[in-house]
């Protein structure tokens, strides 16, 4: 008589039941370790559908980190782990997935190895949870890769524990592997539950219940992941609406009327918008009104060092902030503060764009520390790769590394950041010349020479997309090498001409200049030219001197030409502190006289307003109004003094003054602007 086959009646738990594995009834001095494992598994055998629903969530939850670090930017993150981690995690994984294969095979160590990747799992994920937090909480930073990572490492140790479970529990119950009774397999399994189920209605339900049981721990953990992302943000942002009607003049003239003033606190940066002054702070960049200083738009991020490399120079002369020839766009790069970075990581800052109009954040991608920044009307170039201004999209990236911006060596001085032409870049090129390219076509080179560059800073001044460039190269006019370079014949031009694209634009020419005054022209927005200094050895001294830096001015604006005697702009005028008596006190005031002896103003300093009494500010005989020149970051840095107590710069709508009211403490810390007190002043009422 043919034996009859076993039965598996259907558990209590809806669960596959166990009563068909003989357990021997002996004493627990006498239970053999085979008999002991067989108990083990007991309870387990009795929840295959839940280990499977967690091994399938385990699954899910790995597939969902891959998909929410690409939704999350997490390739666009300005963080990326130590070279250390990734190495660490590329040999833990190999080691896992070993152990995991050593384990699937027949051997008494499932359980407590499950159980040891189970911990492992949730050891790693709170790891890279608590560095993920930190990295925000000390640099602003929120790694989309740490907290994904966080989760993928949830999800691998469901899977790997799981299915070792159920392994052990087809050994226990004796299934053939792979057949279609084994609770292992990844494919469809037939419980005794869906043998049993009679009638559509529970087949339905056991469905649902059995989705539901598989999505719910991916639903939570994912659910809880975006939260922490989007509850971890460091950024506080108001922003403008379009302005209506037409923007405020860039007037050339200088305010003579004091509209407004303003203490900023942790100055590090000014620039000129397209719609009035905007400053950068320890806290974030923030867009002020010309006509009343008040805020238009604020930009601030938390615990965020936006002051990277040197910090130590005159706000107005930092270059922190870069904006387009237009002033439209902003950028402004960030990055991780040294005492938390690890390591050199690849991308160790971040770029934003910003619109000065509305203060609406265009773009934030990755960066590092070296790039050089370049804008055009519509493209940031960020070291190899430009995007698009308006939407932060990758327009490009440059094949060939020895045309990158930000490969700077001792050879390579004129690779700089700021304005570029209306539609083309500026890239560092042999022999002191430039490679121009189009800002859509990087493969369309055009090289150029005798650009005309400040001879005290050796950098390249353009501005609304114009420069300067000499008639002929020094050799062929005297003789004299570059660093004794006196007058030469120049001419303004666009950079976009010299690129080969047509702006309808046509040189204008400039007779003999000794160079471009970079901090007149940054200052007024025009191209300052310093006079021909013939016979004089006037870029050797480090004298702080009230002779004339400017011989001329050209407005791009008016494409006209005008002697420093005739112009009555910011780019020839004299400022600075001069004593002055108040009410039979001496006291000190701010002065700026324009160069063609026109009104200009004077603004009594208040009592208590400066660290240093004004008047021993204005008894400091170098800081009587004085002409624009560099100081600091030039050939002669050792020599120049670094800092101007009065500043000046000219945005639409507003002369703005800038009075560093000294130190609060002594010694001075290392950050620099955390002990000064600055005050800006409002000038109003220039005419063009």
């Amino acid at each position: 008589m043919p034996k009859e086959p076993d039965t598996i009646p259907t558990t209590h738990d809806t669960e596959t039941s166990t009563d068909n594995v003989d357990t021997p009834t002996t004493e627990d001095a006498d239970t053999t370790k085979p008999t002991e494992n067989q108990r083990r598994y007991t309870f387990l055998a009795q929840h295959i559908s839940t280990l499977r629903a967690l091994r399938l969530s385990g699954i899910l939850t790995i597939l969902f980190a891959i998909a929410l670090y690409v939704f999350l930017g997490g390739s666009n993150n300005a963080f990326w782990p130590p070279k250390g981690l990734l190495l660490g995690l590329f040999l833990g994984i190999l080691l896992i997935f070993i152990t995991w294969a050593w384990s699937r095979q027949i051997n008494a160590w499932r359980r407590l190895i499950a159980l040891f990747f189970a911990l492992c799992s949730v050891m790693s994920a709170g790891f890279l949870v608590h560095w993920w937090w930190k990295l925000y909480d000390q640099t602003s930073f929120n790694s989309a890769f740490l907290l994904t990572l966080g989760l993928a490492s949830i999800g691998l140790g469901l899977l790997i524990a799981t299915d070792l479970l159920l392994r052990g529990v087809r050994d226990h119950l004796g299934t053939t592997p792979g057949s279609a009774d084994d609770p292992s397999i990844l494919t469809p399994y037939r419980s005794s539950v869906d043998a049993t189920a009679t009638g559509m209605g529970k087949r339905i339900l056991h469905g649902i219940l059995r989705f539901i049981r598989v999505l719910a721990p991916t639903a939570v953990l994912v659910t809880a992941s975006v939260a922490a992302h989007t509850v971890a943000n460091p950024v506080t942002q108001t922003t403008a609406p379009l302005p209506e009607g037409p923007l405020p003049e860039r007037s050339t003239g200088i305010g003579t009327t004091l509209a407004w003033t303003k203490d900023v606190p942790g100055l590090l940066a000014t620039a000129s918008g397209a719609a009035g002054p905007v400053i950068l702070t320890t806290e974030g960049v923030t867009g002020l009104n010309p006509a009343d200083g008040s805020t238009l738009w604020s930009y601030t991020r938390k615990n965020t060092r936006f002051c990277m490399g040197r910090c130590g120079q005159a706000p107005f002369r930092s270059q922190l902030l870069f904006t387009s020839p237009t002033g439209r766009y902003i950028a402004v790069q960030f990055g991780i503060p040294e005492e938390v970075e690890s390591s050199n990581p690849v991308h160790d800052a971040m770029t934003v764009v910003l619109d000065t109009l509305t203060g609406q954040v265009t773009g934030e991608h990755p960066s590092n520390e070296k790039n050089k920044l370049q804008l055009t009307d519509s493209a940031l170039l960020d070291g190899d790769t430009a995007y698009n201004l308006d939407d932060g999209k990758i327009r490009w990236k440059l094949a060939d590394k020895k045309e990158r911006t930000y490969e700077v060596r001792a050879s390579e001085r004129n690779a700089r950041s700021g304005p570029a032409g209306h539609r083309s870049f500026i890239l560092t090129g042999p022999d002191n010349k430039y490679n121009l390219i189009s800002d859509t076509d990087p493969t369309s080179t055009t090289g150029v020479a005798n650009l005309a560059d400040d001879p005290l800073t050796e950098r390249l001044v353009v501005a609304n997309g114009w420069t300067i460039q000499y008639r002929n190269s020094p050799d062929s006019e005297n003789g004299e090498p570059r660093e004794n370079l006196r007058g030469r014949e120049a001419r303004a031009v666009t950079l976009d001409s010299l690129a080969g694209l047509d702006d309808g634009t046509t040189p204008v020419d400039l007779g003999r200049i000794s160079g471009v005054n970079s901090a007149a022209s940054r200052a007024s927005g025009t191209l300052a030219t310093y006079p021909p200094y013939d016979g004089r050895s006037k870029f050797d001294s480090s004298e702080y001197t009230d002779d004339i830096w400017v011989g001329a001015v050209f407005d791009t604006s008016t494409q006209r030409v005008t002697p420093a005697t005739q112009y009555a702009g910011l780019a020839t005028a004299k400022v600075g502190l001069m004593a002055t008596s108040e009410k039979g006190q001496l006291s000190g005031s701010l002065v700026v006289r324009p160069g063609d002896g026109s009104d200009g103003a004077t603004i009594p300093i208040v009592p208590g307003s400066t660290v240093t009494p004004p008047e021993q500010l204005a008894r400091n005989h170098r800081l009587k109004p004085m002409q624009f020149f560099p100081i600091g970051e030039t050939r002669y840095a050792d020599l120049h003094i670094l800092e101007r107590t009065v500043d000046a710069m000219k945005a639409p709508g507003v002369t703005l003054l800038l009075l560093d009211g000294g130190g609060k403490t002594m010694p001075l810390s290392q950050r620099y602007y955390d002990n000064h007190v600055y005050r800006l002043y409002g000038l109003t009422g220039a005419t063009s």
